[in-house]
């Protein structure tokens, strides 16, 4: 009784896991209904039938570009607020306003469905102007979260891996519930019904944090010294309103049109130097990362290039990963038959299938590492990504097979999805808890917190990476790009076995290397 009352998490977990559920609810939400958006068929509100849902008509390309930037960014800007939530803010304010303007562009999103909004481009600008506010409220909100959850323990507090578990489980819980709400909402009602639920979801979140907060946290996630002015969190806010409106401004105004033309013409005149610019970036990072490496102490410089070797696999595991919200989220609208019983199921119900198996999946994979530490069989670091690696892209070739039966014209089953995001989840589970808990155990006590930032920032690549690459879907389809192989969508997904595979053949064959390298702590 005396070690089961010891072992009780802190009460303050349970609300910060009720926060974090529904901010997720409210992203996952949005993302599983952007690029079915943007894609559907746009008409005038003089002429939609009854039962049309009208999109924005966009061209499937353009629709994945935009959702690479969306989640790209989502994963970038946390960076820039954890820096503004420890110099300036507190994580307390930092998420309250991170979760108020979350909120409010989700609102601006349904707004924009009002009217004539539905299909101008003042309604497209006021869209964007929502997607910008998601965006940097996610910045000052993610970051502070599970900073919170860690302040409620000590150093050495045994409770901590299993808080975070937990908290882990409430990230799911809301990007497993956000489907059936707002999916169904966005695809039977209005897609605008959609978006606007989801700022219901994180105004219920903010709410049963502030009415818990004074009773469970306490003190948790003060300012620092001397930043407990109003006017601080004022001006966070309005910094956050007056970038997203910027954002939206520069769509609706700024003309990139001649900036293109240029580009093309420049590379018309010097198609060889297409390289210059990716290659000097690539040069600069290369030698910042040599310089960071060359400056550690004998014994961790071994351990600090390993992480970043890892760093390179994960963006490659998380750029195929992510295209689950973009070319699979329109595999499941396009060509899967979702007919039960006569009642067609929503595509973005298909978004709920990770998580759920997340939620049942990941307590065995825990019990699995640990029962195989035990007998000394725990694999090493690059064996669990090479087996993330081999697993997504074994999954894809249920999509090869599918495109493949679908470019008939039939739609297909809904096995070859449920198979694809079943095998995608077995490897996310074998490298992503694990890839954080190895930066955690292996990187220099002093840059503990860069190189966890560098790890994330990988996310911020993979997702961009993720909606560039899918933004040449059609051209890939059309064989512009290469020569076909299968033809048909059935190319596209082939570049993800490939890719996938081959990225899990190459860290394979590194393990002796890497296993040297990082000194028996990996």
């Amino acid at each position: 009784m005396a070690e089961a009352a010891r072992l009780r998490q802190p009460t303050g977990l349970f609300l910060l896991f009720v926060v974090e559920m529904w901010e997720r609810f409210s992203y996952y939400g949005m993302r599983a209904l952007l690029v079915l958006y943007l894609t559907t068929p746009m008409l005038g509100m003089k002429d939609k039938a009854p039962g049309f849902n009208p999109g924005r008509g966009w061209q499937e390309g353009h629709a994945n570009l935009l959702y690479g930037w969306y989640t790209g960014l989502a994963y970038l800007l946390p960076i820039l607020g954890g820096l503004i939530a420890d110099r300036f803010l507190g994580t307390h304010r930092s998420m309250v306003i991170g979760g108020v303007t979350i909120a409010l562009g989700h609102i601006m999103l349904a707004v924009s469905g009002i009217g004539d909004w539905a299909h101008n481009a003042v309604g497209m600008g006021v869209f964007i102007f929502g997607l910008a506010l998601i965006i940097t409220g996610t910045g000052y909100f993610k970051p502070c979260v599970s900073v919170m959850v860690g302040q409620l323990y000590k150093k050495d507090d045994p409770r901590r891996d299993g808080g975070f578990t937990i908290f882990y489980m409430g990230i799911n819980l809301g990007a497993f519930l956000c489907a059936f709400v707002c999916g169904t909402l966005g695809e039977k009602v209005g897609w605008h019904w959609g978006f606007g639920s989801a700022a219901v979801g994180m105004l219920a979140g903010l709410c049963c944090y502030l009415l818990g907060r004074p009773t469970f946290l306490h003190d948790i996630g003060l300012p620092p010294a001397g930043r407990d002015r109003l006017t601080v969190p004022l001006v966070s806010f309005l910094g956050a309103a007056g970038l997203a409106a910027t954002a939206a401004v520069a769509y609706g105004r700024v003309d990139f049109t001649p900036l293109q033309a240029a580009w093309h013409r420049f590379m018309a005149v010097s198609p060889d130097m297409s390289w210059l610019v990716p290659g000097a970036l690539l040069a600069v990072v290369v030698i910042a990362v040599a310089w960071f490496v060359a400056i550690q102490k004998p014994g961790e410089k071994g351990p600090t290039a390993c992480i970043f070797i890892f760093v390179i696999f994960n963006a490659f595991f998380w750029l195929a990963f992510e295209q689950a919200g973009s070319t699979l989220n329109l595999f499941a609208r396009d060509r899967t038959d979702r007919l039960i019983l006569g009642w067609q199921m929503p595509a973005s119900w298909f978004q709920s299938v990770n998580p759920l198996l997340i939620i049942v999946l990941a307590p065995l994979f825990a019990m699995l590492w640990s029962r195989l530490g035990k007998r000394g069989l725990d694999p090493s670091q690059p064996i669990k990504i090479s087996l993330g690696l081999l697993l997504l892209g074994a999954g894809y070739i249920f999509m090869v097979f599918g495109a493949r039966s679908s470019d008939t014209g039939l739609k297909v089953g809904m096995y070859w999805l449920l198979a694809t995001y079943t095998l995608h989840t077995f490897g996310e589970l074998c490298l992503s808890p694990t890839g954080l808990s190895f930066v955690t155990k292996t990187a220099p006590l002093r840059f503990v917190s860069l190189l966890m930032g560098v790890w994330f920032l990988s996310n911020f690549v993979a997702n961009l990476g993720g909606g560039i690459v899918a933004s040449y879907v059609e051209k890939v389809e059309r064989g512009e790009l290469f020569k076909p192989i299968l033809g048909g969508r059935a190319d596209f997904f082939l570049v993800f076995v490939v890719s996938s595979v081959a990225g899990g053949l190459v860290i394979l064959l590194l393990t002796p290397l890497l296993k040297r390298m990082l000194h028996g702590r990996g």
